[in-house]
């Protein structure tokens, strides 16, 4: 491996979690990693020449931006979206979350496709102050093994939590500061164990990624960037109102169309008396599940 490691990659893993199992593939090409993950439903995209991760919904045709490096100053301004002008004015100080990322080197060591893995173990540890807009107490922790791989990624990825500053709807806004505790150099994972912990310190969550192929292939670098004809947002659930609302428009058009394909003999009380009929043929569609949302309820379990 180590005499192609230059080469762009493909990487194809399998995660298990809840009892389930999926296949993930990602994919490198210099600077940048592709990760598509539950069948394609959700893409990362980790540019770490402008460090930076882009979060992909293409079921929506929407993405998310999340900055390493994010000025504290630019916090309350650098929506993406129209409401960010009236957001700074409305702002009110809130509290501190503090988020503490440790890594350990266990110093053990073992083979793994023909590499010497090491064990790293990566916790983070997020709490708030008590007059925080937005309380928080969870725990996150990372078991896994490494490898030394010219095509891993040099993507001090990590920073990423700072980009994390969500706004309440009264407009108060936190102070977050992450803390880096350790050293520990990880590489490309080659297994990982995620477990998640709720505030009582019980485990929640937990999932497995394991890699199970590498190969070489020939990317095309339109795979690492955001795709034509996607829109940003600033969070996946603000995604479902305007294709809702197209979708709502669409299907309550075609519901004023039966009227005249019914008859032309009775072309008076179709506004009035023939009401009912269209209501009753449209009802079918509406009960048919939006299948963007239908696409998100299975990254819940994920996340």
């Amino acid at each position: 491996m180590s005499g192609i490691a230059s080469a762009d990659t493909k990487v194809k893993s399998r995660q298990t979690s809840g009892g389930q199992t999926y296949e993930n593939t990602s994919y490198i090409k210099g600077k940048r990693q592709r990760s598509e993950s539950n069948n394609g439903q959700m893409v990362m995209i980790q540019q770490c020449d402008l460090r930076r991760n882009i979060q992909i919904m293409p079921q929506a045709k929407v993405y998310m931006i999340q900055p390493y490096d994010e000025p504290s100053a630019a916090t309350g301004t650098s929506s993406t979206t129209g409401t960010a002008a009236t957001q700074p004015t409305a702002t009110r100080k809130g509290g501190v979350v503090t988020s503490t990322v440790t890594t350990k080197d266990t110093g053990e060591r073992k083979q793994m496709f023909g590499y010497t893995a090491r064990h790293i173990i990566t916790t983070m540890v997020t709490d708030s102050s008590p007059d925080a807009c937005s309380p928080m107490k969870s725990k996150m922790q990372i078991d896994g093994w490494y490898i030394d791989a010219a095509f891993a990624l040099e993507c001090d990825s990590s920073q990423a939590y700072k980009s994390y500053r969500p706004q309440s709807a009264s407009g108060c806004q936190d102070r977050y500061e992450t803390k880096q505790v350790g050293l520990a150099k990880k590489g490309f994972p080659v297994w990982e164990k995620t477990t998640m912990f709720g505030p009582d310190g019980a485990e929640s969550f937990s999932s497995i990624n394991e890699v199970v192929e590498f190969s070489q292939a020939t990317l095309d670098p339109s795979l690492f960037d955001v795709p034509a004809g996607y829109r940003e947002v600033k969070d996946f659930a603000s995604a479902f109102s305007a294709p809702a609302a197209t979708e709502n428009t669409e299907t309550s058009e075609p519901a004023t169309t039966p009227a005249p394909a019914s008859n032309a003999t009775t072309p008076a009380p179709a506004s009035n008396a023939t009401t009912p009929t269209p209501a009753t043929t449209a009802t079918p569609e509406k009960k048919q599940e939006n299948p963007v949302k239908k696409g998100l309820k299975s990254l819940k379990p994920k996340w």
